[in-house]
């Protein structure tokens, strides 16, 4: 009898710690994003509640080898950063991509309206610029989703709207062309500051890749808290009771 009490106790402290796990999964490794940058992509992305997975922090000396090893064939992600343009003022921004990141394709298309919904951000400013839908049909404007080589870090665009380059450090740069509003006339602006582009000028410091997935509703935990007390009876040799 005591060895089904310890059994079962066990079992009860490892579902409860999975639950806790679950619930704080959400804001593992997300220290360039404050609560309310979170709250924010979650709003853009329009899913509800996030959970995200720090894969990736950039250490001094990596390369984009290093963004690629971490980073490629994980699935869609959030891309955020520190860029410093040539004045010396710092902004958060990044990207979301919807695919997963790789060393080989080259340019992602995506010719068709439902496939086109990356988007880049910049956190600082409070804003989003999406990936550009068809003014008519068959235009790529907007088809140009990512651009995925090794010599590249997280690159967004056709321009390249952002471009983080091998070093992940100095000589990257932002030329909106790809990612706007539609019946904005900013191409070939900075996601940085508006300024018209001025050669590869953006400098980068802190980078994290966060790959994404829904945090689970109050719901999952109750029928997780539910077959713990199957299993708790079923271990101690009792049927569980039937509600009436």
């Amino acid at each position: 009898m005591q060895n089904n009490f310890r059994a079962a106790k066990s079992m009860a402290l490892a579902l409860a710690g999975m639950v806790v796990c679950l619930g704080a999964q959400a804001d593992s490794g997300t220290s360039l994003l404050s609560p309310g940058y979170k709250t924010q992509l979650e709003t853009w992305l329009g899913e509800g509640r996030l959970s995200l997975t720090n894969i990736y922090t950039k250490a001094a000396g990596d390369t984009s080898l290093d963004f690629h090893k971490a980073s490629d064939g994980k699935g869609r992600t959030f891309s955020v950063m520190e860029a410093t343009n040539a004045s010396g003022q710092t902004w958060l921004v990044g990207g979301y991509n919807p695919q997963s990141w790789s060393s080989t394709d080259g340019m992602h298309v995506t010719m068709d309206d439902s496939a086109r919904t990356a988007f880049l951000f910049n956190l600082t400013a409070g804003f989003m610029l999406p990936q550009l839908k068809q003014y008519f049909n068959g235009d790529g404007i907007g088809k140009d989703q990512t651009y995925n080589q090794a010599e590249y870090g997280p690159t967004f665009g056709y321009g390249h709207d952002l471009y983080v380059p091998q070093n992940l450090t100095s000589g990257g740069s932002s030329f909106l062309y790809t990612y706007n509003y539609l019946g904005q006339s900013s191409t070939g602006v900075s996601l940085l500051d508006g300024s018209i582009w001025n050669g590869s000028n953006v400098t980068f410091g802190a980078i994290q890749v966060f790959t994404i997935s829904a945090v689970p509703e109050p719901a999952t935990y109750g029928l997780l808290l539910a077959g713990l007390g199957v299993l708790v009876a079923l271990r101690l040799g009792k049927r569980p009771a039937v509600p009436a």
